[in-house]
């Protein structure tokens, strides 16, 4: 479980940006996507106009540090918009190597405010029911 001050999933209650894995995610891609209004949503309100609006800039990217809440594990990923508008986190090879991951598995992000970093867990193993 995580440490003291960290945001958990509940109390980042209605901030979540669920996504479901695709072969993409789990397979042969050092990147994760998320779409572009879940981010702008559910992410940006939580950063400064500044890193917001950067990260809209053609070719910008951001440095996120990406933490696993249940093995209390950070990862710096490079969060970058694509060619659709939508978002990528490179640098999720980096999570999927020691997770192990699969396609339909489902997983939930949300900002920590206290520690300035997205936080995530696995919610749902593919062809299962909730975890929590």
């Amino acid at each position: 479980m995580g440490r003291k001050n960290d945001v958990s999933y509940s109390q980042a209650e209605g901030w979540h940006i669920t996504i479901t894995l695709t072969e993409s995610d789990t397979c042969s891609s050092d990147t994760i996507t998320i779409p572009k209004e879940q981010v702008e949503a559910k992410l940006f309100p939580w950063w400064s106009v500044k890193r917001s609006e950067g990260l809209l800039e053609p070719n910008s990217f951001e440095m996120v540090h990406l933490y696993e809440y249940e093995s209390q594990v950070t990862t710096a990923v490079a969060m970058k918009r694509d060619e659709n508008g939508n978002f990528k986190l490179h640098g999720w090879s980096c999570v999927q190597g020691k997770r192990k991951f699969r396609t339909g598995d489902v997983i939930v992000f949300w900002w920590d405010k206290n520690f300035g970093r997205l936080n995530f867990e696995l919610l749902m193993l593919a062809n299962e029911s909730f975890l929590t």
